[in-house]
């Protein structure tokens, strides 16, 4: 009988088949705690794993940070075909350049169905959070000589329900269960804020209040249902 050839290493490395075919995505957030602790709660609920979806908090305090680490994380491991760049809007002077470097960010080797999605929320991640129980449109001002709009909107947020009165950036455990079927509520308020936004003159990825996460969020489900599907 003939010696067994071994695995070469590019054996080793190849994904199970029915892998292979199982979209992947990478969610990069400016946050190191707000952010990653939604998602890492939701992908849970949701029945995916981290071989599916890749949540960094690594993305640094600004949102150019966040598209750079996305760069360098994508020249390792480009094999993602959904890649979000999750920032605040706030008062970041790198705001407008992290837009045009995110539309311009085109990894090699990467899956010929790959999107790579500027996911920014103006003020802040909280309005996600905020439209769960409000579709208030209230504009959060981003310029120089205010306060931060950022907190201007987490004190708006304390007081629009119970579950958010003691709101803690570093964790959602406290109101992420509370908050869960008010999701599609959320859905809806954010795709119509954007709507209105547009209907009013607002330029695109500037509208003041707004955010894209439910974008992700779609996304995610989406791809939990194919799996379930597939099993």
């Amino acid at each position: 009988m003939g010696k067994r050839r071994g695995k070469s290493p590019r054996d080793t490395r190849r994904r199970p088949a029915r892998l292979e075919e199982r979209e992947r995505a990478m969610i990069v957030t400016e946050g190191s705690k707000t952010e990653p602790g939604y998602f890492n709660r939701l992908i849970r609920e949701l029945g995916l794993t981290t071989a599916s979806v890749n949540i960094t908090g690594d993305g640094g305090s600004a949102p150019i940070s966040v598209v750079k680490c996305a760069e360098d994380l994508l020249k390792d491991d480009p094999d993602f075909e959904h890649v979000f760049l999750v920032f605040d809007r706030d008062r970041h002077n790198t705001y407008d350049a992290a837009i045009a470097k995110a539309n311009a960010l085109k990894p090699r080797k990467a899956p010929k169905r790959q999107t790579i999605k500027a996911i920014p929320s103006i003020p802040c991640f909280e309005i996600w959070y905020l439209f769960h129980v409000s579709g208030d449109r209230k504009p959060y001002s981003t310029g120089a000589g205010v306060g931060s709009p950022a907190q201007a909107l987490i004190d708006d947020l304390k007081v629009s329900h119970a579950c958010f009165a003691d709101y803690d950036k570093a964790r959602c455990d406290a109101f992420f269960d509370e908050i869960r079927p008010m999701r599609d509520q959320a859905c809806a308020h954010a795709e119509r804020a954007l709507d209105e936004a547009s209907k009013d003159g607002q330029k695109i990825l500037q509208e003041n209040p707004s955010t894209r996460v439910h974008r992700v969020v779609r996304r995610l489900q989406e791809m939990a249902r194919k799996q379930r599907e597939e099993s």
